[in-house]
C-alpha cells in the first residue's frame, strides 16, 4: 500500500450523523469530494441522503453513494436491487461503494469474499454504474479474497499515513486516514479522505494529462503531481516545455525573431525542438525552479521537488 502524498484530493464522507451540512462552505474549506451514505441493509435509506445528494454536487463537490452492507443476514442480490432503487435518479461522479465492515465477519471469509463478489457485479449490472469496495486495513487483510481485487479499494486506517498491507490489493484508491476532521460547514467531526488524483480525475471530468507523442513515455512528477510526459534523448530526459510551464500555471511562449521558448517572459536554457514542440531538459527545469530532478529508473519517472 502506498502512504498519503501532497497530490491526494481532499474528499470526505458523511451520513445523517453529520447533521444539516452547509455545503458551500465545505467546498471553500477545499473539499473536492464526498460520499454520501446512501443505504444500509434491505429497507433503510440515510435520513439525509436525498438532502445530501441534490445539495452537495450543487455547491460544485463531486458524489459517491455508499451501501452499508449486512452479509451476515441477507442476501446479496436483495441488498443490491435496495441500493440502486434508492440512488436512481441521483448522479453519482465516482463508483458506488460497497461498505463491508462489521458484523460481516460472521460469515467465512470465502462466503463473505462472494457475496460482495455479487453485490458489485449486481450494482454494476443494475446501475450501468462501475463499483468499488470500502472496508478497514485489518478487515481486508482477514475477511476479503483476491476475488474482490478487481474491485478499486477505498480503505480505513486511522493515525497511520500508510494503510496496512493486505494480500488483495497493492493500493488504495482511497483513504479514510482519520474519524475525527473538521470541516467548515459540519457541526462536529466528519471523516477524512484522501484519494489519489488519477482517480478522482478519471471520475471528475478533469482533463487529464497524455503524453504529445507516443515517444513520450517517461513520466516528469514535480511536488507529488503528474506535470508532464518526456522522452529519453542522449542519455538526458527533455519534457515539452509548453506542457510542464501549463501544468505549473506557467505562460509560455514562443518568440519568432530569437527563435527561443520564454517562460514567464525569461528565456529557457537547453532546449531541443522534438517533432515541431519546444523540449526543455528536466534537470533545467528543476534549476531553473530552484530545485532538484531525481530518476527512478523502477518507474520510469523523474521526480522534481521544489519549495514553492
Amino acid at each position: 500500500m502506498q502512504a498519503r502524498s501532497d497530490s491526494n484530493v481532499k474528499i470526505i464522507d458523511v451520513s445523517h450523523y453529520q447533521g444539516t451540512i452547509d455545503w458551500q462552505k465545505v467546498h471553500d474549506d477545499g473539499v473536492a469530494g464526498a460520499f454520501i451514505k446512501a443505504t444500509d441493509g434491505i429497507g433503510v435509506t440515510d435520513s439525509a441522503f436525498r438532502t445530501n445528494a441534490v445539495q452537495a454536487p450543487a455547491a460544485g463537490l463531486r458524489v459517491g453513494f455508499y451501501h452499508y452492507a449486512h452479509p451476515e443476514k441477507n442476501d446479496a442480490a436483495a441488498e443490491a436491487r435496495y441500493f440502486a432503487s434508492v440512488v436512481a435518479g441521483y448522479k453519482a461522479d465516482f463508483p458506488h461503494v460497497l461498505d463491508v465492515e462489521g458484523q460481516a465477519s460472521k460469515v467465512p471469509a470465502n462466503k463473505l469474499t462472494n457475496w460482495c463478489v455479487s453485490y458489485l457485479n449486481e450494482v454494476q449490472r443494475l446501475t450501468g454504474h462501475e463499483a468499488m469496495i470500502y472496508t478497514g486495513a485489518s478487515f481486508a487483510k482477514t475477511y476479503l479474497g483476491k476475488a474482490l481485487g478487481a474491485w478499486p479499494l477505498w480503505v480505513a486506517h486511522y493515525g497511520k499515513d500508510k494503510p496496512m498491507d493486505n494480500d488483495t490489493w497493492s493500493e488504495w484508491a482511497v483513504f479514510q486516514y482519520s474519524a475525527s476532521g473538521t470541516v467548515r460547514g459540519i457541526g462536529g467531526q466528519v471523516d477524512m479522505d484522501a484519494m489519489e488524483l488519477a482517480f478522482y480525475n478519471r471520475y471528475s471530468g478533469a482533463v487529464v494529462l497524455k503524453p504529445l507523442s507516443d515517444k513520450d513515455t517517461i513520466k516528469v512528477v514535480v511536488n507529488d503531481v503528474l506535470a508532464a510526459y518526456g522522452r529519453n534523448v542522449d542519455g538526458s530526459v527533455y519534457a515539452p516545455l509548453r506542457q510542464l510551464g501549463e501544468s505549473l500555471g506557467a505562460t509560455v511562449a514562443w518568440d519568432s525573431a530569437t527563435q527561443k521558448p520564454y517562460v514567464n517572459g525569461m528565456p529557457v536554457p537547453q532546449f531541443i525542438v522534438l517533432d515541431g514542440s519546444a523540449y526543455v531538459s528536466v534537470r533545467a527545469a528543476a534549476a531553473f525552479l530552484g530545485g532538484k530532478a531525481t530518476w527512478d529508473g523502477a518507474t520510469q519517472k523523474v521526480y522534481i521537488y521544489y519549495k514553492k
